[in-house]
């Protein structure tokens, strides 16, 4: 990424120059009289915009990369976030373990307690029949009790003495076993405790990790929203001075037409000829039969969608889907098809063909219509219904792209439309 952020810093250096050029730009067209000196060459004005272009393209590419990163980001938290969700879950089973397992300690215990009652009880029996022998003498008996250290040590005893009863001797042996029986089991949940409690432990550090990781990422996310908001202000800069190099540009051939005009009453084309236009300027008929808007003029713009130019070789004129297109003039059709983004089109020839190089080849073109209505070789007559319009090819809606050429260069077709 940094090695993308170098290139991004070299494209500031690079806007200041391309600003400084179109700032000069501005003082470039100077009024002397009734005519328009152009210091500024359509050269140098083409040699702006690609700069603007280049680095609008390389300022585009740094912020897709930018926003490619942060989508990754965005994935690598929500991948996160659901393993924390995961973990947080174990973590509440854990906690369910232990407290099952706390309140089963609980009961045992309680238990425990009672078979230390009965014991206890039952030790109270014997003492009173241990108590009773003494009484009548028995020495042995009393001395077995005197010198017994626990209950089964008593109860060993016990075994060599027959004046305690079987039934006692069953019954501290039932009691003691009963009685380490519910010990060993405390110590078993005890011992169940402590391995619960120690995988929760781990369940909540790694928790912990995960939501420190995804705070981490989160800022991260949050920068790269900083910097992309950045990049596109700087983008936006790049494509203003696309745009502005663009009107610098039309400027110029508009001014150099109408030079060209007043020198001799001819069209100029971008390929820096200029055409005795006299026997068609003015005369061609309106293509649209219901007349139309006109939603897009010849010369620069933004395109309209994806794959239309930036540079409009002709008119846009808005109608129904459907209307008449008819011939501007007569001619013969030269091309009738499918043509790309161009759809449904005809050309028409009203000289020595479209690519002739002396100037009479001025043909017209109709684009992106829903039917054709002529065959290649035909001959029409000036205002004969030729297509039907629509919105084939690249297009947004129904119109007619309407555009004159000469020897194959397109010029503006207002210089050929009647008013």
């Amino acid at each position: 990424m940094k090695k993308k952020y170098d290139n991004c810093r070299k494209i500031k250096r690079s806007t200041l120059l391309v600003l400084g050029c179109l700032a000069m730009g501005g003082a470039m067209l100077l009024q002397t009289g009734d005519s328009t000196v152009i210091a500024m060459t359509k050269e140098e004005a083409e040699q702006q915009k690609e700069e603007a272009k280049e680095n609008e393209k390389s300022a585009k590419d740094i912020l897709n990369a930018m926003e490619e990163q942060q989508n990754e980001l965005v994935q690598e938290v929500a991948d996160l976030d659901a393993q924390a969700t995961a973990v947080q879950t174990e973590i509440t089973k854990k906690q369910d373990e232990a407290d099952e397992i706390e309140a089963g300690i609980k009961d045992t215990k309680k238990h425990l307690k009672e078979a230390q009652e009965a014991q206890d009880k039952q030790y109270e029996a014997m003492k009173q029949r241990i108590q009773y022998l003494y009484e009548e003498g028995d020495e042995e008996i009393v001395d077995a009790f005197i010198t017994s250290v626990s209950f089964t040590d008593l109860l060993n005893k016990s075994e060599y003495i027959d004046q305690i009863s079987d039934y006692d001797q069953k019954q501290l042996a039932k009691l003691i076993k009963s009685k380490d029986d519910i010990a060993q089991y405390e110590k078993d949940l005890e011992a169940d405790l402590r391995q619960v409690e120690s995988i929760k432990t781990d369940l909540e550090n790694d928790n912990d990790q995960l939501q420190a990781l995804i705070d981490k990422k989160q800022q991260d996310i949050n920068k790269y929203s900083d910097d992309i908001d950045a990049q596109k202000s700087l983008m936006a800069k790049f494509t203003a001075q696309r745009e502005e190099a663009e009107r610098r540009i039309a400027e110029i051939a508009r001014q150099e037409m109408i030079r060209a005009r007043a020198n001799g009453g001819g069209v100029y084309t971008p390929d820096g000829k200029v055409y005795d236009t006299s026997k068609y300027a003015g005369k061609f008929m309106w293509p649209v039969s219901t007349g139309g808007v006109i939603t897009d003029e010849f010369g620069y713009r933004d395109a309209p969608t994806a794959g239309a130019s930036t540079y409009h070789q002709g008119l846009d004129i808005g109608c129904d889907y459907g209307t008449d297109i008819v011939a501007a003039e007569a001619g013969t059709v030269v091309m009738a098809c499918y043509n790309g983004g161009g759809g449904n089109m005809v050309m028409i020839s009203h000289g020595d063909g479209c690519q002739d190089k002396d100037g009479d080849g001025i043909c017209t073109v109709y684009m992106h219509n829903s039917q054709l209505c002529v065959n290649v070789g035909e001959k029409v007559v000036k205002g004969q219904v030729i297509a039907k319009a629509g919105s084939t090819g690249v297009s947004t809606g129904p119109h007619c792209h309407f555009g004159v050429s000469i020897d194959g260069t397109y010029v503006n077709p207002h210089d050929f439309l009647g008013q």
